[in-house]
């Protein structure tokens, strides 16, 4: 029955997208044919290629052979290419002139055989490619070598400043220098240097210049310190230090380095800084580690300070949270209220109110309803009208002393009308249907149309077709680069109909459409999501909010941190949940394989179920922030508080963000699969945490 729901939703999506091609519909019955035989990717991508040509049964067909040759012919070439034999490449390119990753195997002969005499050949390619992911590439590769040849007049000739890097503008500006235009060399070379980061090894070379030249001032050195330290990068400021020459430049910056160490120097130790102008970005930032010490102190200095009004929006902000927080921190609720009423409207207008929410999440940690809903009053408007304060404001009026039973039913019903965590939760309350609010994206045939002719998209799909997933994923930056709304929705519709759920997600997302629950929350990988589920004994709708969360149903995924694949698992996870469970399993590249991602990362969800009595509140939050920060969390929490209440309190934004997603999103794929499953438990809503 699941089989044929997914097969009717890709079905209705491409059936009516050409609902006047009779032909081109019995293709598309060939491919949900496909897709209950597991190769919804190829047949869902060919399908969507060949219905979009017009012509009769037999052109639609050579179509269909031609590009499944060309596909087989370039698999080949590739493998010839990364072996260096191009003899062998040359005879069979020639089939894939009209082909649209011909352009690649053109790239990869000219990176191997580069040469200054190849340098015509060079040129054609850079302007048949200008402005794209190749040509990017090539020039980046070709800079590379002209520089390590010192071929300085060439190097100049083909750098392309819109396309620069940091490494390549040092190596520019190197270029210049060598070339006897010393004072623009100089000019760029110390806005290089005066960064408060340490600037990539490309660029010693010219800073070694700017130093035989003695082109580093006193002023210099005093604003990347002052950057330095402003970025922490307290090494930086030490080796700064020496590029000093004024005996008030060095003094200073030894009493900034004694503040940051201890953060009360500051009250008498830079008396006389506090009347350079120069200086004000650093002061700021010195008071904002002293409000952590002593914010009484902090805030008399700011107070009388003649030039707080010259300190950044950004730099206020943080002051003002460190003094708010450290006030609140040592039981002086008062002080804290009375600085973040006076700075409210910068932090409404500027900063979406961040620090108002923290007071409010405050108040609910010491169900202070009252303050809840004193401080909810304190948002902008447009904060006001978010779901999460129209929730709290709900549930402040139903523990206020006088309560008003119709005015909360009122409230509540119309916050049941949203689809999200909050909208479901006021449903189950009022125990009634979720509103999913599904709203199919309007299809523009003129802009459909536009985009599939694409050319950078159209490469994108076909890297992706032969799992080269980054440089998909580069070209489809590149071909989306400047979209409108209208192009966003159009390219999404694209992107679904080829399978590659995790674009058309983001392409939805960026067109800032909320409502088409078909593509942004697709069946994806039915056949292997239902069998891990099956296995390890989760709910499937839950396995697929996870995975969306996740990586968007991205197999080749890769976070920051290392965690790699449909479910993000780390390595250390893999090996030792592998292990437990029994699963084969030797290295981290298994993780994207889609099926071995599913079973280690469903199995390893089922013993954080097991762990937390099958509570998937806190099988979630572990999930993503790890058992043992759970663990510590509850135990802070002593069993007092609602379910709601500790999910609102989770300390990392992060992990409170994804709890509510992943809740949420399960309901949405409990009704796409049939099941009618609530988004919690009565068990889970009962239990105190």
């Amino acid at each position: 029955m699941i089989k044929k729901s997914l097969c009717m939703e890709y079905a209705n999506t491409v059936l009516s997208f050409y609902s006047n091609h009779n032909l081109k519909r019995k293709i598309i019955k060939f491919v949900l044919y496909t897709v209950i035989s597991g190769a919804l990717w190829s047949s869902v991508s060919l399908a969507e290629s060949y219905i979009n040509q017009s012509g009769t049964k037999n052109e639609i067909e050579s179509s269909l052979i031609a590009l499944s040759t060309k596909r087989n012919i370039y698999a080949k070439a590739q493998k010839l290419a990364d072996r260096g034999e191009w003899r062998k490449l040359n005879a069979i390119k020639h089939g894939l002139t009209n082909y649209p990753l011909y352009p690649y195997l053109e790239y990869a002969e000219l990176v191997a055989q580069m040469s200054v005499p190849r340098r015509g050949e060079i040129s054609r390619f850079l302007e048949a490619h200008e402005h794209t992911v190749l040509g990017y590439r090539l020039r980046s590769k070709w800079l590379e070598y002209l520089a390590q040849k010192s071929q300085w007049t060439n190097y100049i000739k083909y750098y392309a400043p819109e396309e620069a890097s940091v490494s390549r503008q040092c190596k520019y500006l190197e270029a210049l220098y060598n070339r006897n235009n010393r004072k623009a060399a100089f000019e760029g070379g110390i806005t290089l240097w005066t960064v408060g980061h340490s600037q990539p090894r490309q660029c010693d070379q010219l800073f070694r210049i700017l130093m035989r030249h003695e082109k580093i001032t006193d002023i210099h050195a005093w604003k990347r310190f002052n950057l330095a330290l402003l970025n922490h990068n307290y090494s930086l400021a030490r080796y700064v230090k020496q590029f000093m020459t004024g005996a008030q430049t060095k003094d200073l910056a030894e009493a900034f380095m004694r503040i940051k160490r201890n953060p009360n120097y500051l009250l008498n130790g830079v008396n006389e800084a506090i009347n350079r102008q120069d200086a004000v970005p650093l002061i700021a930032h010195s008071l904002s580690h002293l409000a952590n010490r002593n914010p009484t102190k902090a805030i008399d200095f700011w107070s009388n300070w003649e030039y707080r009004e010259s300190v950044s929006p950004t730099g206020t902000h943080e002051f003002i949270s460190r003094v708010v927080k450290s006030f609140v921190k040592s039981n002086k609720t008062q002080h804290a209220d009375r600085v973040l009423i006076r700075y409210k409207d910068l932090i409404n207008t500027e900063f979406e109110g961040i620090l108002i929410e923290w007071r409010i999440r405050h108040a609910l940690s010491e169900q202070n309803w009252t303050d809840v809903q004193g401080w909810i009053e304190q948002l902008s408007i447009e904060s006001k009208k978010k779901s999460v304060w129209r929730y709290w404001r709900i549930r402040s009026l139903e523990n206020s002393e006088v309560f008003n039973r119709q005015e909360t039913y009122r409230l509540k019903k119309e916050l049941a009308k949203e689809r999200d965590f909050y909208g479901f939760i006021s449903s189950d309350s009022l125990n009634q249907d979720y509103n999913f609010n599904h709203i199919p994206v309007p299809k523009d045939e003129i802009t459909l149309k536009e985009i599939s002719s694409n050319l950078a998209l159209q490469r994108a799909r076909e890297l992706n077709f032969h799992g080269k997933k980054v440089d998909a994923n580069r070209e489809w930056n590149s071909g989306t680069r400047d979209f409108t709304k209208e192009q966003w929705m159009a390219v999404a519709q694209l992107a679904h109909n080829w399978a590659w759920h995790s674009r058309a997600i983001i392409a939805m997302a960026s067109a800032k459409y909320w409502d088409d629950l078909q593509i942004r929350f697709p069946l994806a990988f039915y056949g292997s999501i239902d069998t891990a589920a099956k296995k390890a004994q989760v709910q499937s709708h839950l396995l697929y909010a996870i995975a969306r969360q996740e990586s968007a149903f991205e197999i080749h995924a890769r976070s920051k941190v290392g965690a790699l694949g449909l479910l993000q698992i780390m390595p250390k996870t893999a090996r030792s949940t592998a292990r437990n469970s029994q699963i084969p399993y030797e290295n981290s590249r298994q993780l994207t394989d889609i099926n071995t991602n599913l079973l280690i990362g469903s199995s390893y969800f089922r013993s954080l179920l097991e762990r937390f009595e099958e509570n998937r509140i806190l099988a979630l939050a572990s999930y993503n922030a790890g058992p043992e920060r759970v663990k510590q969390w509850l135990s802070r929490t002593k069993g007092k508080l609602t379910y709601d209440l500790w999910i609102e309190l989770i300390p990392y934004p992060e992990t409170r963000g994804y709890v509510k997603s992943a809740l949420m999103y399960s309901a949405i794929y409990s009704k796409k699969l049939g099941l009618q499953k609530p988004m919690l438990e009565p068990y889970e809503i009962e239990l105190l945490l």
